[in-house]
């Protein structure tokens, strides 16, 4: 779909390019848009609510956990509570759409993506990854912003796993999974599920899915905030491609330096 006003053929080629057209798979996520005051809320619980879940449960569990199975509190933390809170995230965007939106099983791929692969998505993918990653903000506001939050309860304590020392006695093979729950996890659960039931927002859904996306992130804000670059750049891929792929490996790109 050209945007109205551009006539350059040039600049015409270049929008085509960045923008998918319109597909069947649009029309199905129109069905599932909050419309009323509750939808409306219960998208935006939906949003934060599983960050929440994290915060009680690395506060809460983590000690009777690294007991009960005899495992560094990092492993516990990363290997057990985060893992199953991105698989059950994972889950509850394939379940949700048959169950909550009453959509049969062939629109619930199709809206999800799940079959779709976008090479030109993929394509963007990099270059926003690249964007990202040389872009300063979180190196440089994430001391300043963690002393800013030292003390309050969003503050990252001494055994947080991404604090602790121990964090590098993880084994590997745990490691792995939990990165690879975390970003289809994600994905599956903020874009591909969540970002059409914003679309009543009009031109404002993308930066509101991203601004909600970033504060899901309390249970480890001072690390996380700093870099809101990433999830703008997330749900601004998806706005332009509608590609779950491309956004798993943006995703990726931006986990990889960690």
């Amino acid at each position: 779909m050209i945007r109205p006003g551009i006539v350059d053929p040039t600049a015409q080629r270049l929008v085509r390019a960045v923008y998918r057209q319109r597909t069947p798979a649009d029309r199905i996520a129109e069905r599932v848009v909050a419309v009323s005051a509750a939808a409306k809320l219960a998208v935006v619980t939906a949003h934060l609510a599983p960050g929440v879940v994290s915060y009680l449960l690395l506060h809460h569990a983590r000690e009777p956990i690294s007991r009960t199975l005899r495992i560094g509190e990092a492993t516990a933390q990363v290997g057990i509570i985060m893992t199953s809170i991105m698989i059950a995230l994972g889950g509850a965007a394939l379940l949700a759409p048959r169950l909550v939106d009453r959509l049969p099983r062939r629109d619930v791929i199709a809206m999800l993506g799940l079959t779709r692969v976008d090479p030109a998505g993929l394509l963007i993918a990099c270059v926003f990854a690249g964007v990202v990653l040389l872009a300063p903000t979180e190196w440089l506001y994430e001391d300043a912003f963690g002393a800013w939050l030292q003390g309050s309860w969003l503050a990252l304590p001494s055994w947080h796993f991404q604090r602790t020392a121990a964090f590098s006695e993880i084994p590997p093979a745990v490691a792995a999974v939990a990165l690879l729950a975390n970003i289809v996890g994600e994905e599956l659960w903020f874009r591909a599920y969540l970002y059409p039931k914003l679309a009543f927002l009009g031109g404002w859904t993308w930066p509101v899915a991203g601004l909600l996306f970033i504060a899901y992130h309390v249970f480890q804000a001072p690390v996380a905030y700093p870099g809101f670059l990433g999830g703008l750049a997330l749900t601004g891929l998806y706005a332009l491609r509608r590609d779950l792929w491309s956004c798993v490996l943006l995703h990726a790109l931006l986990q990889a330096p960690v």
